[in-house]
């Protein structure tokens, strides 16, 4: 609570953000201005606000991801730095995380978050990017988790292309999203596509399972459940041929 509330004083006095922003790229700017301005505004409420939800797909990531604890593993999207934090006290993990996002108000919480009580150290990192360019080395990460990101993306086969460069060979990616398999999902995802500006849209599981072949990932498995009574979602676990 003590670090939200510095970031959020941060936020508040309009500090200049140590992670600058990407807004100076033409193509980011154009393709994800409205998912950099609408999370610069929800940045210190988002954790409460999507608190169900959350703790839904956090739980199922966890459960999933079975660490032997020196992988290096990416965030694709780290948002506020939840999951990296409860991948570090559940896993007690000693190998690399990386988390990324495009936005630096999330940022700035999730670095608050993760220094808190020390958590963050050498062998942790942030950085500025989005999921079309990011700067882990070829063939470098063991897991990579994208979880809520894959609805706001124009071009999710450019992300999937990225997220195989930087996966060894037999790494992991998950990918957590909306699933419109589900009716009351679909309706929302009709919904926002009209309303909200950050939001592209979301897919069916059957869509995903064809971009990630096609991107030649092997699907190892994948599941729905509603993580809210309303959302629909979907974990798929697959690897890099």
């Amino acid at each position: 609570m003590a670090g939200k509330k510095r970031a959020k004083k941060k936020i508040e006095n309009k500090k200049q953000s140590k992670y600058i922003s990407y807004r100076k790229d033409p193509l980011t700017k154009k393709i994800y201005q409205n998912v950099i301005d609408t999370y610069t505004k929800a940045a210190y409420v988002y954790d409460d606000k999507w608190k169900q939800y959350l703790a839904s797909t956090e739980q199922a990531i966890l459960q999933q991801l079975k660490l032997k604890g020196k992988e290096t593993i990416v965030d694709a999207g780290c948002g506020t730095g939840s999951l990296l934090a409860a991948i570090r006290e559940k896993f007690k993990h000693r190998g690399k995380i990386i988390g990324f996002d495009i936005t630096p108000a999330m940022l700035d919480l999730a670095e608050a978050k993760l220094t808190f009580k020390s958590r963050f150290n050498t062998s942790l990192e942030l950085e500025l990017a989005h999921c079309e360019n990011f700067s882990v080395k070829n063939n470098s990460v063991d897991v990579i988790i994208c979880s809520s990101v894959l609805h706001h993306l124009p071009h999710p086969e450019k992300a999937l292309h990225a997220f195989h460069r930087a996966l060894k060979k037999g790494g992991r990616l998950l990918l957590v999203d909306f699933c419109t398999d589900y009716p009351t999902t679909q309706f929302i995802d009709w919904w926002q596509r009209l309303f909200h500006p950050a939001h592209h849209r979301a897919y069916r599981s059957s869509a995903v399972d064809e971009m990630l072949h096609k991107n030649k990932f092997s699907v190892v498995s994948f599941k729905t459940w509603k993580a809210t009574p309303t959302l629909g979602v979907m974990l798929f676990d697959a690897k890099k041929k």
